[in-house]
């Protein structure tokens, strides 16, 4: 078992067996989940992290018997900083007395987190709706999620009721979602499904990897249309995994365009491609009122314009 780093900094930690093999600053990330990536690798090259009392890089491979030690100086020199940004602008699809649905562009995360401490459309929703007291603190009315750079539908409750009712449908999978990707590559078949379970990676914690020990996850995928090495798919997870579809897709050799984490190196995404081009387009629940229903996001610009560029 993995064993939380001493978050008062005062104890060296030895690494064992279990913890050997991953990056130094990985490590440290996945034990200090208050500080970001970046400032856990400012502070190794200031020396404020040491292993067996030396300097040493973030990308350093941990052994066993290695001792990490955590300087009391460290964060105070170091200290994440974020400066909150103006709320983002978030189109809204449908709005009743109990849910809203938005349409979330690429590059707004959902909720703060590590190194994120604003423009989130968390403070978007506290900010609408002052009175609302609606789930977790940190994650006001968000029933679900997306990654910061996947765009689309995203549901929001307004009032406890609508929020226990919508989390009960995600939790039993009785929620119809559809995505639109853009993969490297193009599918020998028309249509596909994939079980294999996922779970953290053991030598990146911000990553997910298939894994027969990992949580089950399932999903389904149809061609929409074939683009000369390329190919947008229509995508319908199952499950709710974390990074499911990424991991899924770059699992069957068809990573999608533009994904940072899930790409082989070798894939060169088209021109023009500044995140992965993954769209929530489509969500079908019971609404709270008791209607079926099935929001629809359009796809957003860049996703767009790049569609037409290979179909040129």
């Amino acid at each position: 078992m993995v064993r939380p780093m001493n978050t008062s900094f005062s104890s060296p930690i030895t690494i064992n067996a279990s913890e050997a093999g991953q990056r130094l600053d990985v490590f440290c990330v996945a034990r200090l989940l208050e500080h970001s990536r970046g400032t856990l690798q400012r502070a190794i090259k200031a020396q404020d992290i040491t292993v067996n009392g030396k300097k040493s890089k973030p990308s350093y491979v941990l052994r066993e018997g290695d001792v990490i030690a955590v300087s009391t100086r460290a964060f105070q020199q170091a200290a994440p900083i974020v400066t909150p940004k103006a709320l983002p602008v978030l189109p809204i699809i449908h709005e009743d007395k109990d849910i809203v649905v938005i349409n979330k562009p690429a590059g707004v995360t959902v909720h703060p987190g590590q190194g994120v401490a604003g423009n989130t459309v968390a403070d978007w929703f506290t900010n609408r709706y002052p009175g609302v007291n609606v789930g977790d603190k940190e994650r006001p009315g968000i029933v679900h999620r997306l990654d910061q750079d996947t765009s689309g539908v995203l549901l929001l409750a307004k009032t406890p009721e609508a929020f226990e009712r919508l989390k009960e449908q995600f939790k039993h999978h009785r929620v119809r979602k559809e995505y639109l990707a853009l993969v490297f590559g193009v599918p020998g078949e028309p249509k596909g499904r994939i079980t294999r379970p996922l779970a953290r990676s053991k030598r990146n914690p911000l990553r997910r990897t298939v894994d027969p020990e990992g949580k089950p996850a399932v999903t389904e995928w149809t061609v929409e249309e074939k683009l000369s090495g390329y190919t947008l798919l229509r995508v319908f997870p199952l499950t709710g995994r974390t990074h499911q579809i990424r991991v899924h897709l770059h699992f069957l050799g068809f990573p999608i365009i533009g994904d940072k984490f899930y790409v082989f190196k070798r894939k060169r995404p088209p021109r023009g491609v500044n995140r992965h081009l993954l769209h929530a387009e489509k969500l079908t629940f019971i609404t709270p009122a008791g209607k079926r229903k099935t929001f629809t996001a359009p796809l957003p610009e860049d996703f767009v314009r790049v569609l037409d560029l290979l179909r040129k």
